[in-house]
């Protein structure tokens, strides 16, 4: 029975034996040539290994090697060892760097004080390449002072399961950090970026549309009954007041400058951080294109400030074909970070200084756009065009950089981290994410990316019924409702509904106090009884703040999208069909969208307020609603009722205040003032 046990155990059993000496043999049952043998079938079965070790390997280090005295090859039915005797330089069984790791196993084995213990050592095995090291789980047992049995059991697989899982569980830590930093990045700094965008354009309105001093007529009339001006005095008061203009238009002319600066740097700082709130998402193949009206030339040309600088227009020429290109329904912050990073390549190991092109064509027949972005050599070109196709491959691999670009870095003391190489890797995924493709070509005179993907006209059912945008109007029958915790965003809101021809007294904005946004359901429900004949465009925000003012600084959060889940479960059918309601949102990862529609028609970004793009942003989403709504210019609302943006939207002091706090909200780890939410 022992013999069956000893030849056919998955487990190599292992008797180790001390003489007087001090010497110590250890025979290992025939199982041991299944870890060292690449094919299983080929390891003799009926022969065991014994080896000697003598007893000065036990005093040395555990660095050391430790090389046997002698090996042998036997049976277990061999009382006296018979069998082929050999050195181990010559072991036909294994090589040197082998026996010696499994006398080292044996050596640390003796070393153990314990009656039990359990080692992980690794043996090695160098049959095939390359070199391999066997990661064993061995069960020491004593069974007299001078005997010992080792129980070695390879428990490779087992260890690269726990490596994977250790892996998975790093990436799915590392993914919900990133998702955690993109929901704080989209809905904290992002809400306040906006805030203070939507103040810059409310003040530069204010300002552009101040009337210049003037006399009342009323009080002209008084002024010349009870005043009479000589000549000469009124030559002098004409040149007083002239004055007094041009001195007031003067600061009305730097308070512009400095507004529209103020308004660049905080749309900068806005696609900056959105940008790398994207290539989290992209990275993590969880980001979902939002399709946008682009025009492809003006958004490059606003990342290579044509319309601010000569000389980047002269160094960075854009070409289209045909020229001018249609509008396309993309993702302009998927394209402005491929073409923000091909450029960034372009000008740091390209040319210093040289020209960088762009080249865009669209091929209809297809439905392809192709941009093309390209240098003049570097300096390391040639050194590149020698790896062949392995250049394209390392830039476009994660974590990989040409050596040459690395050791220019080091010179010139660039300090490298963790995500060093990934950004052409992280363009391709943007590619990817575009259901496109992008590569990379070195050429003698040349370096040339290369990006193209599949794209539509921009409102593709309108363009196929020969309709603009422009002439989509919503019917006079409307009554816009809204609701958002923040007073700056319902100024926003409201002038929101302005620009897309709702009549003010149409207009209805919630969200002031607890009530309001407590009682929103039952409001609604009421709402649209008392309107049965109206459609309703309802946008509502997610993240309702409700402060308790009996509580104190308790505070809770209402759920946008749930109650708009309530209010359409509570609706008739009738009365349902009628009403668009929208979640407004800034987190607009792919999982939260997914739950805006279940629950809500759609999903509104939430984007700077421009006059020119509120339609354009309606028009798909009430069409994909109401598909049988007629458009007609007629349907549109009359101008007489409207206010205007400055009417509807005062800026006080206490808005002002946002931007002074601006950058406290953005850099604090805590949650920024309520203004700016």
């Amino acid at each position: 029975m022992l013999s069956v046990v000893w030849d056919n155990s998955s487990d190599v059993i292992g008797i180790s034996v001390r003489g007087v000496s001090g010497d110590v043999t250890t025979m290992l049952s025939p199982t041991y040539m299944k870890m060292y043998s690449v094919d299983s079938n080929d390891a003799d079965r009926g022969t065991a290994l014994a080896f000697d070790l003598d007893a000065r390997c036990f005093k040395l280090g555990s660095g050391a090697d430790v090389v046997p005295i002698n090996i042998y090859d036997l049976h277990f039915k061999d009382l006296i060892p018979g069998g082929k005797h050999f050195k181990s330089s010559k072991s036909q069984s294994l090589g040197e760097e082998e026996t010696i790791s499994i006398a080292k196993l044996v050596v640390r084995s003796w070393k153990s004080n314990e009656p039990k213990s359990l080692l992980m050592h690794d043996l090695v095995r160098t049959r095939g390449t390359p070199e391999v090291n066997i990661r064993c789980e061995a069960n020491i047992t004593r069974m007299e002072k001078n005997s010992l049995v080792i129980v070695m059991r390879d428990i490779s697989e087992r260890f690269k399961r726990f490596e994977a899982e250790k892996k998975v569980i790093s990436e799915t830590t590392a993914r919900l950090k990133d998702a955690a930093a993109n929901r704080f990045t989209r809905h904290e700094v992002k809400n306040g970026l906006l805030a203070a965008i939507g103040l810059c354009d409310s003040l530069n309105e204010s300002i552009l549309k101040k009337k210049p001093f003037q006399i009342e007529s009323e009080d002209a009339e008084e002024t010349k009954s009870t005043i009479r001006i000589e000549p000469e005095d009124a030559e002098e008061t004409t040149s007083t007041i002239g004055c007094k203009n041009d001195i007031q238009d003067e600061g009305k002319s730097q308070v512009t400058n400095y507004l529209f600066e103020l308004n660049k740097t905080l749309h900068e700082i806005l696609d900056t951080i959105l940008a790398e709130a994207m290539a989290r998402d992209v990275v993590h193949e969880v980001y979902e294109p939002k399709l946008e009206r682009v025009d492809v030339p003006g958004l490059l040309a606003d990342i290579m400030n044509h319309n601010s600088s000569k000389a980047s227009f002269r160094r960075f020429p854009i070409t289209t074909s045909p020229s001018p290109l249609p509008n396309y329904a993309l993702d302009p912050q998927l394209l402005k970070y491929i073409h923000r990073n091909a450029i960034s390549n372009a000008c740091k190991y390209g040319k210093k200084g040289g020209i960088v092109s762009t080249n865009v064509k669209y091929e209809a027949g297809r439905g392809m756009l192709k941009m093309e972005v390209v240098n003049q050599p570097g300096k390391h070109h040639l050194e590149i065009l020698k790896l062949g196709k392995l250049a394209q491959e390392l830039v476009l691999s994660p974590r990989q950089r040409l050596e040459v670009h690395c050791t220019e870095d080091s010179n010139n003391q660039v300090s490298a981290s963790h995500s060093s190489g990934d950004g052409a890797w992280i363009m391709h995924k943007c590619a990817k994410t575009l259901r496109g493709t992008c590569g990379i070509k070195f050429e003698i005179d040349k370096t040339t990316f290369s990006f193209d993907c599949p794209v539509k006209l921009f409102n593709e059912n309108l363009a196929n019924t020969n309709i603009k945008y422009e002439d989509f109007k919503l019917p006079k029958n409307l009554q816009a409702v809204a609701i958002d915790d923040s007073n700056i965003q319902r100024k926003l809101l409201s002038r929101f509904f302005m620009f897309a021809g709702v009549p003010v007294d149409n207009i209805h904005v919630l969200g002031a106090t607890a009530k309001e946004i407590n009682e929103f359901c039952d409001w609604s429900i009421t709402f649209v009884d008392e309107h049965p004949d109206d459609y309703i465009l309802m946008i509502v925000d997610e993240n309702l703040d409700v402060q308790e003012e009996q509580v104190g600084t308790n505070q809770s959060t209402v759920s946008g999208s749930g109650s708009v889940a309530e209010i359409r479960k509570r609706l008739l059918v009738n009365q349902e069909r009628k009403i668009l309601a929208l979640i407004r949102s800034a987190n607009d990862s792919s999982s939260d969208v997914a739950i805006y529609n279940s629950r809500a028609h759609g999903y509104l970004a939430k984007n700077p307020v421009k006059k020119d793009h509120v339609l354009e942003t309606l028009a798909p989403l009430w069409l994909k609603r109401f598909p049988k709504f007629e458009i007609s210019k007629s349907q549109s609302s009359t101008g007489d009722n409207r206010r205007t943006a400055v009417d509807e939207l005062i800026v006080t002091m206490d808005d002002l205040m946002v931007v002074h706090h601006l950058g406290k909200a953005t850099c604090s780890e805590g949650r920024p003032t309520d203004h700016v939410k």
